[in-house]
């Protein structure tokens, strides 16, 4: 009988072998990779997921054309989460049960990616580079998750710490959105208040999609704040900034990551004023048609002619996403699974971006923040100008 067993297991594994049918990682197979992503293609942070997405499928092209990874093309399947927890975590099941995604790469939104984080984490999916820098995402530790853009908090210590020191402020307000990306920055500016021995002035809030500011503007104003700084994101940036132009108050406004793009010059250009003086912080320089990188030249030519639009710095995220996890896949070897992914990203140490200039990421064992740098920019005549590189609250 046990022969017969025995005999039965081996022609059914060289049936399978035979078939092309293995007992490879989920989203694994000879031919490809398949990998996804919530975005927000639809919501109030449109304009940021269309360009992430651009850039995700634009790096995943390029190494497919290449002959991909050994061997293996990359699928990617894109979902639209418009910017609502709840939708994310309907599409997030939908990439994990239906897709059989093997990793995540670039969900979208501290809200959004932050509600779906603890469902990729429990299946041990590794999710790399969420367009986000709140610190669930590496703090605490988690194997399977790799944060890669300097955070929220650093961010906001990074600012208070600028203005009090470069311009001797010391009264400081805050316009923050309520929620965990919000709270997250608040949290960065009264803890660097206080290590200089001040508190926050003024805080005012607003609702995720807000439109209207005009009440939040006119109480910081009457608490006469030297500087606000901003925790929004795209949308909500535009429409502080109108309401204080609106009410002709000249008070220095600076924003941090999710208002870091063209996207905020632009569409205040086209509500009819300008957002020049606007200070903002942020990882990697501003791309630009002209930039005096040559990568970043070829790139910008190559984007245009695939989507037939001018890229912004959302695009460079969604591409480095993918970018690095392909240096990290190829580390990993042909025998691709999600554990030698994890062991690959955990030997990267100054990891360079040979593409956009940003700064390189290094993981441990231990620590899955890769960045800890930003820079000041400022908008001269509608673009974004570095005025102070390499700034940082505390380096690992």
């Amino acid at each position: 009988m046990k022969k017969a067993i025995m005999a039965c297991m081996v022609i059914l594994a060289m049936t399978l072998g035979l078939s092309g049918i293995s007992m490879a990682e989920v989203g694994v197979t000879d031919e490809e990779i398949v990998i996804g992503s919530h975005q927000d293609l639809s919501g109030p942070i449109a304009g940021w997921g269309t360009q992430v997405k651009n850039g995700l499928e634009m790096r995943a092209r390029e190494i497919n054309e290449a002959g991909g990874i050994h061997g293996r093309k990359i699928r990617l399947v894109i979902e639209d989460s418009a910017y609502d927890p709840k939708k994310a975590i309907m599409v997030t099941n939908k990439l994990i049960n239906r897709d059989k995604v093997f990793c995540f790469i670039g969900n979208m939104g501290s809200p959004t990616a932050g509600a779906t984080k603890p469902i990729i984490s429990r299946k041990k999916i590794p999710q790399m580079f969420p367009l986000t820098a709140a610190s669930l995402f590496y703090d605490p530790y988690d194997r399977y998750s790799f944060a890669g853009f300097t955070p929220y908090y650093d961010q906001a210590r990074i600012i208070v710490k600028y203005f009090t020191k470069k311009k001797g402020y010391k009264r400081i307000g805050l316009l923050y959105q309520d929620d965990e990306m919000g709270a997250i920055m608040k949290k960065g500016v009264e803890d660097q208040l206080a290590a200089e021995g001040m508190k926050l002035t003024a805080a005012e809030s607003y609702k995720r999609g807000a439109t209207e500011f005009s009440s939040q503007i006119a109480k910081l104003r009457k608490a006469d704040v030297q500087l606000v700084v901003l925790a929004t994101v795209i949308r909500e940036t535009v429409g502080a900034l109108k309401e204080a132009r609106k009410i002709g108050w000249k008070v220095d406004m600076c924003g941090m990551s999710p208002a870091y793009t063209k996207y905020v010059p632009l569409l205040c250009k086209k509500a009819g004023f300008s957002a020049d003086g606007f200070y903002c912080t942020g990882q990697t320089p501003m791309v630009y048609k002209d930039s005096s990188l040559p990568t970043v030249r070829e790139w910008w030519k190559r984007h245009v002619k695939w989507f037939g639009k001018d890229p912004d710095l959302p695009t460079t995220a969604g591409y480095a996403g993918v970018y690095y996890f392909a240096i990290a896949a190829e580390k990993a070897g042909p025998d691709l699974t999600r554990e030698k992914l994890v062991d690959a990203l955990e030997t990267f140490r100054e990891e360079p971006d040979k593409i956009f200039g940003g700064p390189p990421y290094t993981f441990t064992s231990n620590n899955h923040q890769g960045a800890f740098y930003a820079n000041m920019s400022i908008v001269k005549d509608g673009k974004y100008v570095v005025i102070e590189p390499n700034l940082y609250h505390k380096k690992p």
